[in-house]
């Protein structure tokens, strides 16, 4: 075993040695939700109100936030920092694509890239974000890491909107246990006057304003002690430059980076395009068995290039096919009959046209037109001689 992994095994017990302590001290006050959810719970709700496209999420450790934000479908670079290699690679696969991702690709695109480095350091891959998080991050920054942060996210990385949470010293006579900090790690905990004195200049210094609040409501009768944790809200001044001051360093260390499908990628859009034909053309075939082997169906036969034919012909009270409107088929409201669905033979001849009246593959295609080549160049669906209808088996072995 090498000595890095030894050592980073110390710090795990040693942390856990803490949380196991900060659990004890406030034990006394219960939080619903958990006061950590209520914290990404504002963030995640911000980002969404805002429609930021890059988000970063400074010290984000286990990942735990990103693994939320990725869902936020506005965003299309997320990116997460922090110190602690090994503790990055432990937790990278909370923010990797699961199956569903590849399912049902996102609308936009998203890159994830986890990156091991200081937040008192400047990396030019951190420039441009609309939204920056730092959730219980500058309690663990000494008096000149500290310093250093500030100039960094306000004065270099110059993001539209900020958003730092950090202890509520004020609360801290609630925990019993809790003799000077509720964390061993904490390098200070801050009052309200003291964590909005510190706002205050930064917001001078830089051109922000900002707003106060917080998470973790106290018990009744401790209204005046404020929230558990403080939260400021940095807005830029609109009415500011951005500044540009791109370096050629690279300091931080990539240690991981995801692409998500999305319908962006032409490959990606027409394969979901084919899906859900396919799934629409599965629910238009059940409908058909489901009808005819319940004895309420009529076949109207003939003949047609030799081959017998047979329409399908509904009764009005029956939910299914009808001539006279499109009443939804059976798993799939979306689609509706057409008249013009017939069974020749083993297979079930289905309009282009049906398929592009269900929302989704409209969605999906734009146009009739667009469907109609998607269709043509693929080789999972089979199309009559004109190609104005899907052939699919009517049978029940499919």
């Amino acid at each position: 075993m090498s000595l890095r992994r030894i050592l980073h095994g110390i710090i795990l017990q040693l942390r856990h040695c803490c949380w196991c302590h900060q659990a004890e001290a406030m034990e006394t006050i219960t939080f619903s939700p958990p006061l950590y959810k209520q914290r990404y719970q504002l963030v995640v709700e911000l980002v969404e109100k805002l429609q930021a496209r890059k988000v970063a999420d400074l010290g984000c450790a286990r990942c735990t936030l990103l693994s939320r934000l990725k869902f936020c479908s506005c965003i299309e670079v997320l990116i997460g920092v922090d110190t602690d290699l090994e503790l990055l690679k432990e937790n990278m696969y909370r923010v990797s694509p699961l199956p569903g991702d590849y399912l049902q690709p996102r609308p936009s695109p998203l890159s994830v890239r986890l990156y091991q480095g200081s937040v008192a350091v400047k990396d030019p891959r951190m420039l441009d974000c609309d939204f920056v998080s730092c959730i219980e991050l500058i309690e663990h920054l000494d008096a000149a890491e500290l310093a250093r942060f500030s100039e960094v996210l306000f004065g270099y990385m110059n993001p539209a909107v900020v958003v730092i949470t950090t202890p509520n010293a004020d609360f801290n006579i609630l925990f019993p246990g809790v003799t000077q900090f509720r964390h061993c790690d904490h390098r200070f905990e801050w009052s309200r006057s003291e964590f909005q004195a510190w706002c205050l200049d930064i917001g001078r210094t830089n051109a922000y304003s900002m707003e106060f609040t917080g998470v973790g409501v106290g018990p009744a009768g401790t209204e005046t002690l404020g929230f558990c944790t403080q939260v400021a809200i940095f807005r830029r001044d609109p009415s500011r430059a951005k500044i540009k001051m791109k370096n050629s360093e690279l300091p931080y260390k990539l240690v991981y980076e995801a692409v998500y499908p999305s319908l962006q990628n032409r490959k990606i859009l027409h394969d979901a395009i084919l899906n859900e034909v396919i799934f629409a053309a599965e629910c238009v075939r059940r409908s058909f068995i489901d009808i005819d082997t319940g004895g309420q169906s009529e076949w109207r036969t003939c003949r047609a290039d030799g081959e017998e034919c047979a329409r399908a012909a509904f009764s009005p009270e029956v939910s299914g096919p009808s001539f006279g409107g499109s009443p939804e088929v059976a798993g799939c409201p979306e689609l509706s009959w057409s008249p013009e669905v017939t069974k020749i033979g083993a297979q079930l001849h289905i309009p282009v046209s049906t398929f592009f009246n269900n929302p989704r593959i409209r969605q999906l295609s734009d146009s009739l037109q667009q469907l109609q080549e998607v269709l043509q160049a693929s080789n999972r669906v089979k199309l009559s001689h004109c190609g104005s209808s899907v052939l699919y088996p009517a049978g029940d072995e499919n």
